[in-house]
């Protein structure tokens, strides 16, 4: 299927949310991860981390207009996409009360060869998320493929 190729550039505004004990004690729960450093406070003051991080999935977790901005961009049928690969680098790691910004951005777009399909459309996406104080938390790309119907 065809992807729209105007949506190349298309991004999100900044959005923030605030990073809670609670966020990090769910998704562990979900996660069936009990690791100390992401849940005692007393253990992960003794670490390496000075404190309580939030497990490295979390940032998934704060993707906002992600869904809406790959389907109405790019104008794909939401069952029609494969998720390729996927790219990320941590800069910094992510505490409980901390402010999150995030934004997402289409940076690439176009038609590839597969062995299994033939030809498909792509785009990729930037993630890219930043403490108050400008500093890069995470950058990460994820590379879509559309499925022909």
């Amino acid at each position: 299927m065809p992807i729209n190729q105007n949506a190349l550039g298309a991004e999100t505004p900044w959005t923030q949310v605030v990073v809670t004990q609670r966020q990090i004690d769910s998704l562990c729960s979900c996660l069936e991860d009990y690791n100390p450093l992401f849940l005692d406070d007393e253990i992960a003051s003794q670490s390496g981390n000075a404190g309580i991080v939030a497990p490295p999935t979390l940032i998934n977790c704060f993707r906002d207009f992600k869904t809406t901005l790959v389907l109405s961009e790019t104008e794909v049928d939401l069952p029609l996409l494969l998720h390729g690969e996927q790219v990320i680098h941590y800069f910094k790691p992510v505490r409980p009360g901390d402010t999150v910004w995030h934004k997402i951005k289409v940076v690439d777009a176009g038609r590839k060869k597969s062995k299994t399909y033939g030809e498909l459309s792509f785009f990729t996406v930037l993630i890219k998320l930043k403490n108050d104080a400008d500093e890069k938390l995470v950058e990460a790309t994820q590379l879509f493929f559309v499925r022909d119907k």
